[in-house]
């Protein structure tokens, strides 16, 4: 009898004891399968129900494991009594050969239940007769496709929500408004929710508080993840972001396009992360301007000092002085005139190339600070971040804090120790408020932040905003206990239902992504920050100016003193 069309080994042994159904489940691979022969075994009537007991309690019949059970067609009724007691779920792959009187043909069933307590359906495999051989009833149609139909069964679902009233919905395929303190639950859910649809399925709630972190103290999880460890709840109801811990004690089945967690803020103005006085030209040009400044100095003294030397019935000389030039170049960079005049033709045409000169290179000077002044420049990396004067923070909720200690990234660890850590945690309205006001970093879930900034930024706000990568990565996961009877119908109906298309139509009913509209006609004024070195060089100019007084004040009164007759 060919058990699959592919070759695997078949051994047969009699009266096979619980010792050695252990020790053969043990040894040989899972493309093994286990026969037991009960016509000819010579078993009593309590053997074949010991064996199945003991299949049972250590989940021998769990996929992937097959079995093949011979049996006499006068015993088939009451061994399927007795199958049904177990936990021969969905995923289970039991066979039953039932033999007819002389052995004139084979009856192959498959019995299995959807539930730990619900009813035993019975699939008819196929027949063998000496003549015809092995006919397959179901051949090229996989478990998953024969077995979807969950009969209204129940699964248990475990799920985080902070308001239990959020599971009152009454249609997860068109609720009409979403709690923005259940931003995962009402994202993820109804894909779920969809799934059990599609699997004409039942379900309820198993309500935690936490996704589920280790305690390294004890080595434990808590919170949902350990409900699908312990194997409570059949599959997760919202989605969890993945990591090697959880990894070890669960299955992740299945990604879902959930809007993950990122920094989002405005792109900084470029006054703000670099010096624009000093970037508007190139280094050549500042260099060859302070060249021409010289020379024009230079031979403006000389022939302004020639020109006092040659005036008529006046002998003076070096009536200009170097500080007397440094002004006339000052006020030819600057554009304010002067007051000095040449006699002659020759400083005369000099003056006028030096202020024509430098009214071109201060109108282009001019002019791109102005564009500098309105232009933003977008933070590359989060390490730039770090680096920048832009500060940051984070929203105030439990399972980000668990992954700002537990990053790897080195620069996200200097991101939280430098500019997060201890008290720059924020609600998610104060946090997008310091990120509107700019120059700000948050680290959001993004779903509900696009809702508030959809409600309360402009346009303007909106063509400014960029997002970095933040401390968990953006896909999110459905998981499953490891050993789990229901994992492959679990994964393949929640591809189709992302394959229909309705994974994305949720994630786009919950939340969208703001889009920005005529970023051109955007105009920022400027701020304080834009012209502080401004402020700071007028400051400087009082303060020189006061102590050049009180100097010369001083050295006057000595002076005074001095020439004044002694008494």
């Amino acid at each position: 009898m060919v058990a699959s069309e592919k070759s695997k080994q078949i051994e047969i042994h009699r009266n096979s004891s619980p010792e050695y159904l252990d020790r053969f489940f043990h040894c040989f691979s899972i493309n093994n399968w286990y026969i037991i022969d009960i016509i000819n075994c010579g078993s009593t009537d309590s053997e074949p129900e010991s064996i199945l007991k003991y299949m049972n309690h250590t989940r021998l019949f769990n996929y992937p494991l097959k079995h093949l059970f011979l049996i006499d067609g006068y015993d088939y009724p009451s061994f399927m009594n007795k199958s049904a007691k177990y936990e021969i779920l969905p995923m289970s792959e039991l066979f039953i050969a039932s033999f007819h009187q002389n052995n004139s043909s084979v009856d192959i069933y498959q019995p299995y239940k959807i539930g730990r307590k619900g009813e035993l359906f019975i699939e008819h495999f196929g027949k063998w007769t000496p003549d015809e051989g092995m006919t397959q009833f179901y051949k090229n149609i996989p478990t998953s496709v024969r077995r979807k139909n969950f009969q209204q069964s129940e699964i248990i679902v475990s799920v985080v929500v902070k308001n239990p009233k959020s599971l009152d919905v009454k249609n997860f395929d068109d609720f009409s408004e979403v709690d923005e303190n259940e931003p995962y639950f009402f994202q993820d859910f109804p894909n779920v929710h969809s799934l059990f649809q599609h699997l004409n399925a039942s379900f309820s709630f198993r309500i935690f508080d936490s996704y589920g972190y280790l305690n390294h103290s004890t080595g434990r999880f808590d919170g949902m993840v350990a409900d699908l460890y312990e194997e409570k709840g059949d599959i997760s109801g919202t989605a969890l972001f993945l990591s090697e811990d959880r990894q070890k004690i669960v299955d992740f089945i299945k990604t879902f396009n959930s809007w993950g967690t990122k920094f989002v803020l405005k792109k900084p103005s470029l006054s703000y992360i670099e010096n624009i006085y000093f970037m508007t030209f190139a280094k050549q040009v500042w260099i060859a301007s302070l060249v021409i400044l010289f020379l024009f100095g230079a031979v403006l003294y000389i022939l302004l000092n020639w020109e006092m030397k040659n005036k008529r019935n006046r002998k003076t000389t070096n009536k200009y002085s170097l500080g007397d030039i440094t002004l006339i170049s000052f006020e030819a960079v600057c554009q304010q005139g002067t007051f000095t005049d040449s006699k002659t033709y020759a400083g005369r045409i000099l003056l006028f190339i030096m202020f024509s000169a430098f009214m071109f290179l201060y109108v282009a000077y001019s002019a791109y600070i102005l564009v500098l002044l309105q232009s933003t420049k977008p933070i590359k990396s989060v390490r730039r971040l770090v680096d920048s004067r832009v500060e940051c923070g984070g929203l105030n909720i439990s399972f980000m804090m668990a992954y700002y200690t537990a990053t790897k990234d080195d620069a996200l660890r200097d991101l939280y120790s430098k500019k997060i850590f201890p008290n720059q945690f924020f609600t998610l309205e104060e946090g997008l408020k310091k990120v509107q006001d700019g120059n700000f970093a948050f680290q959001v879930m993004l779903g509900p932040a696009y809702n508030y900034i959809l409600k309360k930024y402009t346009n303007q706000d909106i063509c400014k905003l960029q997002e970095l990568p933040g401390y968990m990565n953006t896909e999110m996961y459905i998981a499953v206990p490891k050993t789990s009877q229901y994992k492959k119908f679990f994964k393949i109906g929640l591809m189709r239902v992302d394959e229909s298309g309705l994974q994305i139509r949720t994630k786009n009913r919950v939340s969208m992504k703001p889009k920005c509209y005529n970023e051109a006609g955007n105009f920022q004024s400027v701020r304080f920050y834009d012209c502080y070195s401004v402020f700071i060089l007028y400051l400087s100019g009082i303060f020189v100016s006061i102590c050049i007084l009180l100097i010369e004040k001083v050295v006057n009164k000595y002076k005074n003193d001095k020439d004044s007759p002694m008494k």
